[in-house]
């Protein structure tokens, strides 16, 4: 990435003034210019709504099993002085935001991933910044905990902050969950060869920025960059390939996604300032229980359900895809799982068991179930290209998944609580992006 340049000639440099005037505290910037996507006419002078068509490779159900909504109901927006720069609006269901942050506190800064404390502690490869930050965030006493100190994490081919560029062999697994749902938004949009192979997860305080630069280290810059927010709201601004291009200045609420393709792949941006909620709290979009139903997966009608444990028994059924399931093989863990939010253990690797999609022998699944079989074959389209960089070890069916298993636990507000408090005063961005072109490896390195 690039540093935002120095010059003492601001009307050149139109971005940095921009910039400047955003991130100043007294006084207090105006915000009536600042667009926001959550509030706005479509079809006006800057921007124009994008019309989606949901098609048979982005279905409802592959779209569900991420936690998003059907193509059909996004609402997204482009630029008019902003060419190939597209806003997804909150594209979530109801409460799965909450998914995806426990994987950015939780799980992406787990090694064998790199983060910005590597220069300063020594963690192992179990170790588990969110978990040994807890003591900390429950009796502060002094100082910062370790995961209050974490800045950013990179995880498939590693961006050398010194060097500006990746290098073939030092990359760590890409987790399939998020390359399968960003090779599904990038499809969505025509980008039908978009493979996830870097990402950067930045972690903002009330008081962070993030500086003018462009990003142009890849090696395709065909293919467009796919930012995800979750937390606090943000100014972000987007100019041109030039600081002498006037940026345009949005708001990013949590769960908004920006994708900055064709020749805003090449723009400059940055991040001014984080917005804090009037109230102190977190966005209301996070105060959301997940609308699941007692198998896991979402009801087709926006409203509450409340499964009391008792109620599950032996003889119940539930809807999987919309088949009727006995649920006598899985209710016993339903119980668990509503009562305390505890894990699901697979099967021992030498024990075969009949489940409602079909037989698993340890970690494998044999579907039966023709519904469930089209939406695992449907979704691992999207999540087992570049195999040799997906992150499996975490998943029960290699790189298929299921959201809703740590959903039902954060349905819990005691094992939701900790993830609240800490995004009351902090955002967090992943930014996707495709390292090579399509077919192509690393370029040879030049002799020394």
């Amino acid at each position: 990435m690039e540093d935002c340049a120095t010059t003492d000639d601001t009307r050149t440099d139109r971005f940095k003034h921009s910039f400047k005037f955003f991130k100043r505290r007294k006084p207090p910037p105006d915000f009536s210019n600042v667009i926001d996507f959550h509030n706005c006419a479509a079809n006006n002078q800057v921007l124009q709504q994008v019309s989606l068509q949901e098609n048979h490779k982005v279905s409802a159900s592959v779209c569900q099993s991420y936690g998003l909504k059907p193509v059909k109901d996004w609402k997204a927006f482009s630029l008019h002085d902003v060419p190939g720069f597209i806003f997804i609006q909150d594209p979530f269901l109801h409460g799965y935001q909450r998914y995806w942050i426990k994987r950015c506190l939780k799980d992406f800064p787990q090694k064998p991933n790199v983060c910005n404390l590597d220069a300063h502690v020594t963690l192992k490869d179990d170790d588990c910044l969110w978990d040994m930050s807890q003591s900390h965030l429950r009796k502060p006493s002094g100082g910062k905990s370790l995961i209050q100190q974490l800045r950013w994490v990179t995880f498939g081919y590693h961006h050398n902050w010194d060097t500006k560029v990746y290098e073939e062999d030092h990359h760590s697994p890409f987790p399939a969950d998020l390359a399968g749902m960003t090779e599904l938004i990038a499809d969505s949009f025509g980008y039908h060869q978009y493979k996830a192979e870097a990402a950067i997860v930045n972690f903002y305080h009330l008081d962070s920025t993030l500086g003018g630069h462009t990003d142009h280290s890849e090696f395709d810059l065909e293919m467009p960059i796919i930012s995800y927010s979750f937390g606090q709201s943000a100014i972000f601004l987007v100019g041109g390939e030039t600081k002498e291009q006037t940026p345009t200045a949005m708001f990013l609420h949590s769960g908004d996604i920006i994708m900055m393709g064709g020749p805003s792949r090449l723009a400059y941006h940055a991040v001014p300032r984080i917005l804090p909620s009037a109230d102190g709290n977190i966005p209301q979009c996070l105060q959301s229980i997940p609308e699941l139903t007692s198998f896991g997966r979402a009801p087709s009608k926006e409203k509450t359900v409340d499964v009391p444990p008792d109620s599950i028994s032996e003889d119940s059924e539930c809807t999987v895809l919309g088949k009727r399931t006995d649920l006598s093989e899985c209710c016993s863990v339903l119980k668990e799982d509503i009562k305390g939010g505890h894990e699901y253990h697979s099967p021992e690797s030498n024990t075969e068991t009949d489940t409602p999609s079909g037989k698993r022998r340890g970690n494998e699944l044999e579907i039966d179930n023709p519904s469930a079989k089209v939406l695992c074959t449907e979704q691992s389209n999207f999540a087992t290209r570049n195999v040799d960089l997906r992150d499996t070890k975490a998943s029960e069916k290699g790189d298929i998944f299921d959201i809703d298993l740590d959903l039902r636990t954060l349905c819990c507000n005691e094992n939701w609580n900790a993830f609240a408090d800490y995004l009351k005063c902090s955002r967090i961005n992943v930014s996707v992006r495709q390292v090579m072109r399509h077919g192509q490896g690393f370029p040879e390195k030049s002799p020394e």
